[in-house]
C-alpha cells in the first residue's frame, strides 16, 4: 500500500460519518510528510484531531520547501471549512456530531465525495514532487501495509492502517527513531484512555462504526454502533478523567467508573447467568467421571480444602494456604494496574483437584453479588477440538452470544474478568516442552500489560520453562509478571478427615510405603476410599485399574449384548493408546490411531462390531474436523497409569525408548516403580541404567530433553533415598529428596528443588539447583565446591541467597569477594530468581514501591543504583522503555553476559 492508497476517496455510498473521519485521516497523513520533510526534530503533536491537524499543516507547510506543494497543502488544510451541508462546514459538522448534536441531516454526498477526492489528489501530489525522501517512522508497514503514525509514548506507538484496526508497536529502532524527532503529546492521559477506549470497544461495535473526538478540555466524545444479536444500537458515549487519573463514564445516572460502562455494554448480569450455566455443566460432567469411578463418595464427601504455596511474591506471605484464600488474593489484585500482566500458574499433579479447585473458584466469582467483582472465564483444553489458546479462547466466548475474544479480553484489560486455562500443558503439549510462548503470546500482546491470567498444568516444568523461554524472548512486548502457585500434595490429615467421614474400615489394611506415597491426590485418596469399602480382594493398584476397565467394558458390547473385549484385552489397548499420546505430546489420539493402537494390542485386526464399538472407549470425544473425532482419557490420573503399565509391560530397549521419547511425571514414576514392585518384587533398576546410558551418551546436551527427565524423575523414587553411595548424571528433576545414608554424587544435573536428609553427603558438579534445603542436617553434607551451583540454600537457621551470603551460611572465608563482589553477586542472584520484569525508576533505578523489589533495597538503595550502572556499563543489563502511568520507568533486561562464570 502507498500514498495514495491510504488518502484515496472513500466510497461515494459510504455514510457520511465515515467520510468525514475520513477527512480527518487524510490531514493526518498530510501532517505526517510534513513532519516527515523537517527531516528533524518536530512540534508534531500526536495523536491530534481534526482542527489540530489542520493547524499543525498550516503551520508547518514550509518544511516542503515548494511553493507549489505549500499552497497546495494551504488548501488541503483549509478544506475543513469547505460546506457540506447548508451552513455547516466540515468542522462545524464534526465538532456538532461529536459533543452530543444530531447525526448529520442534509448532508450534500456529492460535495462531501469532492472534498475528499480533491484532497487525496493534491495529496498524491506533493508526496509525488519527491521533497519527502523517507517516510519512517510516521509512516511503516504493518503485514504488507502502509499504516500512519497515530500515537506515540516512549514505551510504545500505535498506527493506522487504512482499513485494519491500530496496530501497537513496541520494535525498539521504531521507538528510537521517534524519541530523537521529539513528537510531543498532548494531555497524554487522556488520549491514552481515548485509545483504550477505542480499543476495547473493537469487540463490542459495528466494524468501522468508532469515532471518537479528544478535545480537552471537553470530555472524551466517542460515538458508535453497538452490535446486539438483533442489530446494531447507535450510541454516544463521553468519558473523562478525575484529577487522581481515575476514569469514568458519565452514564445516563450519573458518573460511573469505567468498568462499569464495559459492564453494561455487554449485558453484565445475563454474561455471567449464561456462563454459569455453561460451567454447571462443565461441573456436571467433572461428577460424572467420578461417580463412575468411585460411586457416591464424591457426591456424599464435603471437599477437603486443598492447600497451595506461592512463589512470586504477590500472593501470601510465602507460607502455605487453602487454594480459596489465594484465589480471593488473586481477585482482589486483578484491578491494580502494574504495567505487566500477572500470570499465574497452578501446578500440581494429576488427580490433584486442579480442575475442581478452579471450576469452583469460577463458579464462586459468578455467584458474587457485588456488582463489578471480576468474574473467572474457565476454559477447559478438555474435550475441545482446538489446538491453540486464540482458538480456545474464541469458541469459549462465541457461545454465550454476548462476547468474542477481544471483548473478553477488554474485559481482562479492565480488571472486570480473569482468564482461567485449564490443562494449558495439555493443550500446547508440554510433554515436549515446546515453546508455550507461541501460544500465550498473542492473548499477552491483547492483554498490553493488564489484567490477569490462570494457567492449570500437570508439573512445575511447564512454569520454569515459560520463565525461561521470557528470559530467552527478550523482545516480547508484553512480558508478564510470573506468580507459580504449586497444589501440595494432600498430607495425612487430610486423607484421614477424607476417610473419618465415609462409612469404611481402613485401619486393618496394610498399605506398603509405595502406596502411601500415591495418597497424595485426592484422586486416588478418593480410590483408596472406594478400595477400602469394596469386597474384593484385589491389591489398589488392580482395583483403580479393574473399576476403570468395568466401566469401559459396559459400553463395548456386540449386536448380541456379549462384551467385545475382557479387561486383560482393554489394559492393553489403553497401554497402547497411553503411549501414542505420550510419544506424540498430544492428550488425544484420532479414531484412526485408536483402531491401530488396539490391532497393535491385540496382535489381530478388529472385526467390525469392535470397530464400529471402539469409539465409545477413552470417555470423551471432541471434533478436529468434519470426519475424524478423537479420543482422550476422561482422567489425566488415568492415562499416567496406562503409560507406566506400558512402560512395565514393555521390553527394556522399547520401555527405554518410549521414556527418552516422553518425559513422565512424577506421579508416573512412582507408579511405574509401584507396578515393578508389585508384580515383580523388584525395582526398575535396569530401566534407570538402560536411561543413564542413553542420555550420557547424548551430545549436545540439554537439559530439558525428555530421557533427562524421565531418568531424573526416575532416579529420585527409587535412588533419593537408599543406604551407600550412589551417583548420577544428567538428571531433571523437579525436587529430589535425598535421604538415608552415602555420598550422592550429582553431575551436569538440573535440579528446582533439592532436599538432603540426615546421614547424606552431596557432591554436584557441573549441576545447577534452584533452592537446596539443609534444615535437616548440618552444613558438613555439602562437599567441595557444590555450593557455588545453588542459588538459595536454607539451612536450619537462615535462608541465604547469593553466592557471598551462601558462603557465609556455610563458614566458607569469601576471599573472591570484597563487600562489592557480595553486592553484585546477591542482586545477580535475585535477578536470577525474579519471576517477572524489573520495573525501576528510568533516571534514578528506584524500585517500585511494593514488596516484589524489596530485595534491591536490601543493601541500601545507593548500592542497588551502583550495582545497576555497573551492569549497564558491562553490558549485562539492558534498558527497555515501559509504557505506564506516573513517573517514567524502564525495564531492566539480563543479557547473554550476565551469566559469565568468569565473573563469579
Amino acid at each position: 500500500m502507498t500514498i495514495s492508497d491510504l488518502v484515496a476517496a472513500s466510497d461515494r455510498q459510504a455514510e457520511p460519518l465515515k467520510t468525514l473521519a475520513h477527512v480527518e485521516f487524510q490531514l493526518r497523513v498530510l501532517g505526517l510528510l510534513c513532519a516527515a520533510g523537517a527531516q528533524g526534530r518536530t512540534t508534531l503533536r500526536t495523536p491530534g484531531s481534526l482542527d489540530v491537524w489542520s493547524r499543525y499543516i498550516q503551520l508547518n507547510r514550509s518544511a516542503l520547501q515548494c511553493d507549489t506543494c505549500e499552497a497546495t497543502a494551504l488548501d488541503v488544510a483549509e478544506s475543513i471549512d469547505v460546506e457540506v451541508a447548508p451552513g455547516t462546514s466540515v468542522r462545524q459538522m464534526r465538532n456538532q456530531v461529536f459533543h452530543g448534536g444530531p447525526n448529520p441531516e442534509n448532508v450534500h454526498p456529492d460535495a462531501l465525495h469532492r472534498l475528499v477526492t480533491t484532497n487525496a489528489e493534491k495529496i498524491v501530489e506533493i508526496y509525488a514532487h519527491g521533497h519527502i525522501t523517507r517516510l519512517e517512522p510516521f509512516f511503516i508497514e504493518i503485514e504488507g501495509e502502509l499504516a500512519a503514525l497515530n500515537d506515540y509514548s516512549e514505551g510504545s506507538a500505535t498506527y493506522w492502517p487504512r482499513r485494519a484496526p491500530a496496530a501497537d508497536i513496541a520494535q525498539q529502532h521504531v521507538l528510537d527513531a521517534l524519541q530523537e524527532l521529539e513528537p510531543q503529546g498532548g494531555d497524554r492521559q487522556l488520549e491514552s484512555f481515548a485509545l483504550d477506549i477505542q480499543k476495547d470497544l473493537r469487540g463490542f461495535a459495528q466494524r468501522e462504526s468508532i469515532q471518537a473526538l479528544v478535545d480537552p478540555p471537553h470530555p472524551i466524545a466517542v460515538r458508535w454502533d453497538l452490535r446486539t444479536s438483533g442489530g446494531t444500537i447507535p450510541r454516544v458515549d463521553r468519558f473523562h478523567l478525575q484529577l487522581d487519573g481515575a476514569r469514568v463514564w458519565q452514564s445516563e445516572s450519573g458518573p460511573r467508573p469505567y468498568k462499569a460502562f464495559l459492564a453494561d455494554i455487554c449485558n453484565w448480569t445475563l454474561l455471567k447467568e449464561r456462563l454459569l450455566e455453561e460451567l454447571e455443566e462443565q461441573v456436571r460432567l467433572e461428577g460424572v467421571v467420578n461417580e463412575e469411578l468411585f460411586g457416591d463418595l464424591k457426591r456424599n464427601v464435603p471437599d477437603v480444602p486443598a492447600l497451595v504455596r506461592a512463589a512470586g511474591g504477590q500472593i501470601g506471605d510465602g507460607g502455605d494456604m487453602t487454594i480459596a484464600r489465594a484465589c480471593e488474593e488473586i481477585t482482589a489484585m486483578t484491578d491494580t494496574y502494574r504495567g505487566y500482566t500477572n500470570l499465574i500458574t497452578l501446578t500440581g499433579e494429576a488427580g490433584s483437584g486442579k480442575t475442581h479447585s478452579l471450576l469452583q473458584y469460577a463458579r464462586d466469582s459468578l455467584v458474587a453479588r457485588d456488582e463489578l467483582t471480576p468474574l473467572a472465564i474457565y476454559i477447559s483444553s478438555s474435550g475441545t477440538s482446538a489446538n491453540s489458546l486464540d482458538t480456545l479462547l474464541d469458541n469459549r466466548t462465541k457461545s454465550t452470544l454476548l462476547l468474542n475474544k477481544a471483548s473478553a479480553l477488554a474485559l481482562c484489560r479492565a480488571g472486570l474478568a480473569i482468564l482461567v486455562i485449564d490443562g494449558f500443558d495439555e493443550l500446547l503439549g508440554f510433554r515436549t516442552y515446546d515453546n508455550p510462548l507461541s501460544g500465550l503470546k498473542p492473548i499477552l500482546d491483547e492483554l498490553r500489560g493488564r489484567g490477569t491470567v490462570i494457567l492449570s498444568a500437570r508439573s512445575s516444568y511447564a512454569e520454569a520453562r515459560l520463565r525461561k523461554n521470557l528470559e530467552l524472548h527478550a523482545p516480547m512486548e508484553w512480558p508478564p509478571y510470573v506468580v507459580a502457585l504449586e497444589l501440595l500434595p494432600w498430607r495425612q490429615e487430610q486423607l484421614r478427615e477424607l476417610t473419618s467421614r465415609l462409612p469404611v474400615q481402613t485401619a486393618d489394611r496394610h498399605l506398603s510405603p509405595e502406596i502411601r506415597q500415591l495418597l497424595t491426590t485426592p484422586f486416588f485418596c478418593l480410590a483408596y476410599a472406594a478400595w477400602a469399602r469394596s469386597p474384593a480382594q484385589l491389591q489398589f493398584l488392580q482395583f483403580v485399574v479393574d473399576r476403570y476397565l468395568q466401566r469401559e467394558r459396559g459400553k463395548l458390547r456386540g449386536p448380541d449384548g456379549s462384551e467385545l473385549f475382557d479387561s486383560d484385552a482393554l489394559a492393553a489397548i489403553f497401554c497402547e493408546v497411553a503411549d501414542l499420546s505420550a510419544r506424540s505430546a498430544i492428550p488425544a489420539v484420532s479414531e484412526e490411531d485408536l483402531g491401530l493402537a488396539a490391532g497393535l494390542a491385540l496382535g489381530r485386526e478388529l472385526t467390525n462390531p469392535e470397530k464400529r464399538r471402539l469409539g465409545s472407549l477413552c470417555g470423551m470425544s471432541a471434533e478436529w474436523s468434519e470426519d475424524e473425532q478423537s479420543f482422550k482419557f476422561t482422567h489425566l490420573a488415568i492415562a499416567e497409569h496406562f503409560l507406566a503399565m506400558q512402560v512395565a509391560r514393555l521390553p527394556l530397549d522399547q520401555a527405554t525408548s518410549l521414556l527418552v521419547s516422553a518425559p513422565i511425571s512424577a506421579l508416573c514414576a512412582q507408579l511405574i516403580v509401584s507396578i515393578f514392585q508389585t508384580e515383580s518384587g523388584r525395582t526398575p533398576a535396569d530401566l534407570i541404567a538402560s536411561l543413564q546410558q542413553w542420555v550420557a551418551a547424548v551430545e549436545p546436551y540439554d537439559e530439558s530433553l525428555p530421557g533427562a527427565i524421565s531418568l531424573g524423575e526416575l532416579w529420585a523414587k527409587v535412588y533419593g533415598v537408599g543406604e551407600g553411595d550412589r551417583a548420577v548424571r544428567r538428571i531433571t528433576v523437579e525436587r529430589l529428596e535425598l535421604g538415608g545414608s552415602g555420598r550422592v554424587s550429582l553431575h551436569e544435573a538440573r535440579i528446582e528443588n533439592l532436599l538432603v536428609g540426615p546421614g547424606v553427603e552431596l557432591q554436584m558438579t557441573a549441576s545447577h539447583a534452584d533452592r537446596l534445603d539443609l534444615s535437616k542436617t548440618t552444613s558438613a553434607a555439602l562437599l567441595g565446591d557444590s555450593y557455588k551451583q545453588v542459588l538459595e540454600l536454607l539451612t536450619q537457621s537462615e535462608l541465604a541467597v547469593g553466592q557471598s551470603r551462601i558462603m557465609r551460611a556455610l563458614g566458607i572465608e569469601d576471599d573472591l569477594a570484597d563487600q562489592l563482589s557480595e553486592i553484585d553477586n546477591y542482586f545477580k542472584s535475585e535477578i536470577s530468581l525474579a519471576r517477572g520484569p524489573v520495573i525501576v525508576g528510568a533516571r534514578d533505578y528506584a524500585p517500585e514501591a511494593d514488596s516484589r523489589a524489596a530485595w534491591t533495597l536490601n543493601y541500601g538503595l545507593p548500592a542497588w543504583q551502583g550495582f545497576v550502572r555497573r551492569m549497564l556499563d558491562e553490558g549485562k543489563l539492558t534498558r527497555e522503555k515501559v509504557d505506564a502511568s506516573g513517573r517514567r520507568k524502564v525495564r531492566l533486561r539480563r543479557t547473554e553476559k550476565f551469566d559469565d562464570p568468569t565473573d563469579q
